[in-house]
């Protein structure tokens, strides 16, 4: 397995992951976006034989970071590959001298907000209807330093 950041030649096998994995997938021109004009935007992948397994995007922004996006393929989950992206994403933030890594998840999202928190994240509120379908979310927050 290859850990490596994205490409536009990626970009299509992204959207295809995306959309088969959220309810509220993000379109084409968004992952376009993080690749080719978001200058904050890390978008590490995990390739496996030319196959993307798995994925997360997070900004650095001068002394803070976000987590916008982690997914792992169906069949690759349960083996630590979420953690491993997580790993290298607070390495990097940490060495960019970050204070704080915030993200969004769904309050359903049971398995996530289990992994976010044995990673030192904390629920600070919930954000009534974040997303498009009505959902709340819980807004994490991580100390780095």
């Amino acid at each position: 397995m290859e850990f490596r950041f994205a490409e536009v030649k990626d970009i299509d096998s992204l959207f295809e992951l995306e959309k088969k994995t959220f309810i509220s997938p993000w379109t084409y021109s968004q992952f376009e976006y993080e690749i080719k004009d978001n200058s904050f935007s890390k978008l590490l992948l995990i390739v496996n034989e030319d196959e993307l397994i798995g994925y997360i995007d997070y900004w650095i922004i001068f002394d803070q970071a976000t987590i916008n996006k982690i997914c792992i393929k169906g069949e690759y989950r349960r083996r630590g590959l979420a953690q491993k992206l997580l790993d290298i994403c607070f390495k990097e933030v940490k060495e960019n001298e970050c204070m704080v890594i915030t993200l969004e998840v769904r309050t359903s999202n049971e398995k996530a907000i289990k992994l976010y928190q044995k990673n030192g994240f904390d629920i600070v509120l919930t954000k009534p209807q974040y997303y498009s379908d009505g959902e709340d979310a819980y807004y994490m927050v991580k100390g780095v330093i």
